[in-house]
């Protein structure tokens, strides 16, 4: 782990630990990390990979002995990890109405052929 030197911009320092596209295996460019979300503790970083073009969505946690991340491969683009991560969480309701949707053959199909 790395003590954190400036608290404000101390994921930037957690970026040497994330340096590489888990699917290519290219070098990441930091400058490619963008920041998405902060609080006192924790910041969401998306990573888009210059080779591939593949994303990457990392959570960096600034605990009081250094630094700690863990992330996950994305087809979320930088603003829409930003558009989702400002939206409430999904009702009850919504993910019962999208199940029904994903086991309608007819609907599942209709999204394959019209490419939406």
């Amino acid at each position: 782990m790395l003590t954190p030197k400036k608290r404000s911009d101390s994921w930037r320092e957690a970026l040497k630990f994330i340096n590489h596209c888990p699917i290519c295996s290219q070098a990441y460019n930091p400058d490619n990390a963008q920041l998405f979300a902060k609080n006192d503790n924790a910041s969401l970083v998306h990573i888009a990979c210059g080779n591939c073009h593949s994303s990457f969505v990392a959570m960096i946690l600034m605990l009081g002995q250094g630094l700690s991340s863990v992330g996950m491969v994305t087809d979320l683009n930088f603003p829409d990890a930003q558009r989702l991560h400002k939206s409430g969480p999904l009702t009850v309701d919504e993910a019962i109405e999208g199940y029904k949707l994903i086991q309608d053959e007819k609907y599942f199909h209709s999204l394959i052929l019209n490419g939406k």
